[in-house]
């Protein structure tokens, strides 16, 4: 069964090399990697976030003296994930990733996922060195009951063993934690603002007014599409969401609850290729790209872009067009009798820890240096540096009191707005249960919204053949 990490080291652990120097022990003989003294990072950052974190490893490298950071980008999220399962494979897997809960299911059955609720309650001391004094200091390794208060609830929570499926067979209590939170992020409805001034129109706040005004802007702007949708995925899982329709389940005996037997499912599926025939829908799938690359065409003349884009809060730069004014709403909801359900999914990356490889011989103390790390990348003033640059949200709340941080927030562009809209929303945020196949689900329901939307298969066909994907019957 799952190694268990020992915390029956003396109360302060003292770090090798430590000469009140950095002393280059992160390299073994002939320039090889001293991998009981190197963390070993895991992310899927760009070229600009990358050097922001390099402030993170630089505060963690000065104040441990003797401790390296190897930071590695394989790729994006799957690149990761798929990485990370090649690596367990030869006992060589990182200290530490980023993640999505669908990826740790995978992770689980190697039982090398560290469970982090005992560095988060030890009260242990790693001695180390004052980064502006040069003096000798300790750090405690975990947090105090006020910072983990600090913690986004909604954000902390999904770090929860409970959210994953069978997590007891792999030797987890209900209270593990297998995940913290790192910066997250929603999705959010980018609209043309110039647009709907001119055909006077509101920005809807559910799919029914939504697609009440598609006539008007077709009939104003024939080139145009009316919404653009960068994942089919999200849209799928978002509406069963809002609709109580069931997408996937924590219940062993039964997984996956989407199926042709919903009328009101292939209802909507179904709508969606009228909207496609009529030239209202465009998705990244089928767009062959991002839709916000759409979006930012601007609709004038023969623009061929798009009047609403509905993407990540932590993409929003990427929405910017000087061809028009943007603006920013949640993503309309779903009425349900005198009720709207506006439910909008969580995204973004998590952290998870492993057990050691690479032959290492402090595995124990390894464990603690790398929670120490994570440390350093959830500081308040880090993630506020971080969220910044990324345009996703911070997880912790002292991040909204920083001085640097609110001159962000009140700036009044489209990154910022997209922060903040993304923030209010927090209440609503909602996850779906992850197990070994609930990655695979959600690729299935992706192509289940893109098949119908284009006509290639009927909802039925198109649910059935996705429910035996996923391994159902």
């Amino acid at each position: 069964m799952k190694k268990i990490v020992s915390l029956a080291l003396a109360t302060t652990i003292a770090l090798p090399c430590v000469s009140l120097v950095l002393t280059g022990c992160g390299e073994g003989p002939g320039g090889s990697t001293d991998y009981d003294h190197t963390i070993v990072f895991y992310s899927s950052q760009g070229d600009a976030l990358v050097q922001k974190t390099k402030i993170a490893i630089e505060n963690f490298e000065a104040k441990y003296p003797g401790w390296k950071v190897d930071h590695q980008q394989p790729g994006g999220y799957d690149e990761v994930k798929d990485k990370i399962g090649e690596d367990i494979q030869g006992d060589n897997q990182p200290d530490l990733a980023y993640c999505y809960a669908d990826h740790v299911a995978q992770y689980l059955p190697t039982e090398q996922v560290i469970d982090m609720k005992p560095f988060i309650e030890s009260t242990e001391t790693v001695t180390g060195v004052d980064p502006v004094s040069g003096k000798s200091a300790d750090y405690t390794i975990g947090y105090s009951a006020s910072e983990l208060n600090d913690f986004i609830k909604g954000y902390y929570e999904e770090g929860k063993a409970t959210n994953y499926s069978g997590y007891a067979s792999y030797g987890f209590s209900a209270d593990s934690m297998l995940t913290l939170p790192f910066v997250k992020s929603t999705e959010l409805l980018y609209y043309n603002a110039d647009a709907l001034k001119k055909l006077d129109l509101e920005v809807p706040k559910t799919w029914d007014e939504l697609w009440a005004q598609a006539p008007t802007i077709k009939k104003h702007y024939p080139k145009a599409t009316v919404l653009g949708y960068d994942s089919e995925a999200n849209w799928f899982i978002t509406m069963c969401e809002q609709n109580g329709w069931g997408y996937t389940s924590a219940d062993e005996n039964q997984h996956f609850l989407f199926n042709s037997n919903n009328n009101e499912l292939k209802s909507w599926l179904t709508k969606l290729n009228d909207y496609y025939e009529d030239g209202w829908l465009a998705t990244q799938q089928d767009y062959g790209s991002y839709t916000s690359a759409l979006f930012t065409k601007g609709i004038e003349a023969d623009a061929g872009g798009c009047v609403y884009c509905i993407g990540s809060s932590g993409g929003a730069s990427h929405q910017k067009s000087d061809l028009f004014t943007a603006g920013i709403a949640p993503v309309p909801g779903s009425k349900n009798g005198d009720t709207v359900n506006n439910s909008v999914i969580s995204q973004g990356p998590s952290l998870v820890m492993f057990h050691a490889g690479n032959g290492v011989s402090n595995a124990d103390e390894k464990a603690k240096m790398t929670f120490l790390f994570i440390k350093e990348l959830l500081d308040p003033t880090f993630q506020a540096e971080f969220s910044m640059a990324a345009g996703y949200n911070p997880c912790r709340n002292s991040v909204y009191e920083i001085d640097a941080y609110k001159t962000h927030m009140d700036k009044g562009d489209l990154t910022a707005a997209a922060c903040k809209t993304a923030r209010e929303l927090t209440d609503l945020f909602f996850t779906s249960p992850a197990f070994m196949g609930s990655s695979t689900a959600r690729t299935q329901v992706g192509n289940v919204l893109y098949y119908v939307m284009r006509g290639e298969k009927t909802a039925a066909d198109a649910l059935n053949d996705a429910y035996k994907n996923c391994g159902g019957k």
